[in-house]
């Protein structure tokens, strides 16, 4: 059933007949509603469903984070149409029994602060500790920028995500895991924003430990 917004003149959401009606960054817009096809899909359809399911449940825990710092966003696509898009061409293997994400490619920020080069990465007794040079080299580089750090764990399908744990300056950070967090496994992401979380540094993989 289609909702209408605003009386006769403004748009509907929903299904109206033959007519879908929904809203995209405030436009309203109207179209034909899909025909389910009576024909089977295609191996390569099979596959690019496939993928696409991969991809979406792997990004979800990560939308919050990309809505926010995944570049800007272009006329009607958000920034997490974007990083589907992305993802789906850039970041997908193929595997003898399917599809696996590469964790290598994913890129869970764009933006334009400078990163930081990690020297050393541990976890011991569900402590994480990151340490990496603190010289302020660049002249747009600022000591308050703060890092967040996202982890992967692989057996269990599980996103930690660590926001703000530690100023640029500080060369370190020691973040206590949440006590569901197994070593059996993981790979590691790290990116920068600015105390008001307007500009951000694009993500960097650490790598799988």
């Amino acid at each position: 059933m289609g909702k209408m917004k605003n009386g006769l003149t403004g748009g509907f959401s929903g299904k109206v007949g033959t007519l879908v009606g929904s809203s995209v960054k405030g436009q309203n817009i109207l179209r034909n509603a899909p025909k389910k096809s009576s024909k089977n899909p295609t191996a390569g359809q099979l596959s690019h469903r496939q993928k696409f399911t991969l991809v979406s449940s792997f990004l979800r825990p990560l939308n919050g984070l990309i809505k926010r710092h995944f570049g800007s966003a272009q006329k009607l696509k958000s920034k997490v149409n974007l990083a589907l898009a992305y993802h789906l061409k850039e970041a997908v293997n193929q595997v003898e029994d399917g599809f696996v994400v590469n964790l290598s490619k994913v890129v869970i920020s764009k933006g334009i602060l400078q990163t930081i080069f990690v020297d050393t990465v541990a976890i011991v007794n569900k402590e994480l500790t990151l340490t990496w040079s603190a010289n302020l080299v660049f002249g747009s580089v600022n000591k308050t920028d703060v890092l967040t750090v996202v982890i992967y764990q692989k057996a269990t399908e599980s996103m930690f995500i660590l926001e703000q744990v530690a100023e640029r300056g500080a060369g370190e950070c020691k973040v206590q895991l949440p006590a569901s967090f197994e070593d059996t496994g993981y790979g590691i992401w790290i990116f920068l924003t600015d105390v008001g979380l307007v500009e951000c540094s694009t993500s960097v993989f650490l790598g799988e430990f």
